[in-house]
């Protein structure tokens, strides 16, 4: 009996995937609950591309602007088109560098982002909603906030426009738990193809 559960969950699995995808592996009809998702993620599509990533960092004087070397990124749909990964493609380049991670939560309608560093190798994770042709991301909801002292944590707010072929990405900052928002970071993306 074991046997027959086992082959019978198999079979269904198989007829579940082959109902998504033909034969030659292209996508022939979407599962119900992956409508919504895809079609958030498609808003997204002029995004996928190999990008040049300049960006800035506001000095702690607040009023001078430091420019990072610029880096190459590449922007991909995986997991069926549900997920829009961003990868630095060269982490030898002088900087930290930042994979990030897009979807679409349909229980909350947001958007999550997590991005990842590779200087503090955490994992921040943002709630997004869309405003005109951006999204503007914050961790305030996550509790993924950093440490700046002993009674002081910092959170992030991410303005991610929507355009091809330049786009801007905005980064602010808020040590008051979003009351106020000061600007930390700036970056700019020319498609490069």
């Amino acid at each position: 009996m074991k046997h027959f559960i086992k082959i019978l969950s198999i079979s269904s699995l198989l007829a579940a995937s082959l109902s998504v995808f033909g034969q030659s592996g292209t996508e022939t009809e979407v599962a119900a609950e992956s409508r919504e998702p895809l079609q958030k993620m498609q808003a997204l599509e002029q995004l996928a591309g190999r990008w040049e990533l300049s960006m800035e960092v506001l000095a702690e004087d607040g009023v001078t602007w430091e420019a990072a070397p610029p880096q190459i990124v590449e922007l991909s749909f995986r997991h069926k088109g549900l997920m829009l990964a961003e990868l630095p493609t060269d982490l030898s380049t002088p900087g930290f560098h930042m994979e990030t991670y897009i979807t679409w939560d349909q229980y909350r309608d947001v958007y999550r982002k997590v991005a990842i560093d590779d200087v503090w190798g955490i994992m921040d994770i943002y709630d997004g909603v869309r405003e005109g042709n951006t999204i503007v991301f914050t961790n305030l909801r996550s509790g993924t906030t950093f440490p700046i002292s002993d009674t002081v944590s910092r959170n992030f707010r991410l303005t991610m426009e929507i355009a091809s072929p330049q786009r801007s990405f905005i980064v602010d900052k808020s040590d008051d738990g979003g009351r106020s928002w000061q600007p930390a970071f700036r970056q700019s993306y020319r498609l490069i193809d």
